[in-house]
């Protein structure tokens, strides 16, 4: 039995290589995803700042289940939520392209059965 809590219902998971301590830590992070700032119509001068979506870090798990999230170095927070926004957006990327793949083999089958109506 893990000794880890399981906040995977409210957060976003990754696991994470820690370099630095030598384990790889089971992290936990809160996703703001960006905001566009309003803009003046019709002209469209910003009114608002625009602010890019974020990863921030919630939990970070030793495999004893310690969180030392509250206790890591400011720099390592960073990079850890840095690599994380990396590593979804990639995910997020790779769902994407095997979806639009998977409508074009979608639409190519329909195109083959159904060639009068293309």
């Amino acid at each position: 039995m893990s000794k880890i809590p399981d906040h995977s219902e409210e957060y976003y998971e990754l696991d994470w290589e820690c370099e630095e301590l030598g384990i790889t830590l089971h992290c936990y992070f809160d996703y703001e995803p960006e905001s566009r700032g309003t803009r003046e119509f019709p002209s469209g001068l910003q009114l608002e700042p625009d602010y890019p979506a974020t990863f921030s870090l919630v939990h970070a798990y030793t495999p004893d289940g310690l969180d030392i999230s509250p206790v890591m170095r400011f720099e390592l927070l960073t990079e850890i939520e840095k690599w994380a926004a990396e590593e979804f957006q990639r995910e997020w990327d790779e769902e994407v392209t095997a979806a639009a793949y998977d409508r074009w083999l979608a639409e190519q089958e329909m195109k083959s059965r159904y060639p009068e109506d293309f």
